[in-house]
């Protein structure tokens, strides 16, 4: 019956172990699973039975961990995928927890882009909200049915931004045009920052 010849740390991820059977690698395994099994070298083991074991053990664990880090915040799959990866975690465990996370509702991608708009509409516009989300790795199709359950008022926000940008300015053709600028890096439309200075200066 084949043996397990050595245990070995990674130098890189000192909570991973390098298993070898027969002296030959066989898996890359977490210290807690070797812990939590007794696994030890010298000891005899079926391979088929040790690698479902394995695979058992380390999705368990994987799981726990991504529960554990989505009930912090809300995360996205991009997130989950980035932090389980970065633990050391197979592509496969890594799937496996994200289709037990959607199931449970625990990750929702929409549902995440819905508060990220809510909490942060009110000082950037869509494009940059947009932008920011894409690069927390939701897909754009998410993105536009969040902003059909959303309640956003694109002039109103790139008037509200301006307004503070402008606040303690003393309003000439230079810090107009500084206004319009800084509204459209801020994700606004060309439509809303001429509708925000247009309404400012009205008011004014």
């Amino acid at each position: 019956m084949p043996i397990i010849t050595a245990i070995t740390v990674q130098e890189r991820k000192k909570t991973r172990c390098n298993l070898f059977i027969d002296g030959e690698f066989f898996a890359s395994v977490s210290l807690e699973t070797v812990m939590k099994n007794r696994l030890k070298v010298g000891q005899e083991v079926d391979e088929n039975s040790l690698k479902e074991m394995l695979l058992d053990n380390e999705r368990a664990e994987a799981l726990n961990k991504s529960v554990d880090y989505v009930s912090k915040s809300l995360k996205t799959k991009r997130q989950v995928k980035d932090y389980l990866l970065k633990k050391g975690y197979s592509e496969d465990t890594v799937w496996y927890c994200i289709d037990k996370l959607k199931e449970y509702n625990y990750v929702n991608d929409c549902e995440y882009s819905k508060r990220y708009i809510d909490s942060t509409s009110k000082n950037q516009g869509k494009r940059l909200v947009e932008y920011k989300l894409m690069l927390k790795g939701v897909k754009k199709q998410d993105i536009s049915s969040a902003y059909e359950e959303c309640d956003v008022d694109g002039n109103e926000n790139a008037k509200l931004v301006a307004k503070k940008y402008l606040r303690n300015k003393e309003i000439n053709k230079e810090t107009i045009a500084k206004t319009y600028r800084y509204l459209i890096s801020r994700g606004f439309s060309y439509d809303e920052a001429s509708y925000a200075l247009s309404s400012f200066n009205e008011e004014e």
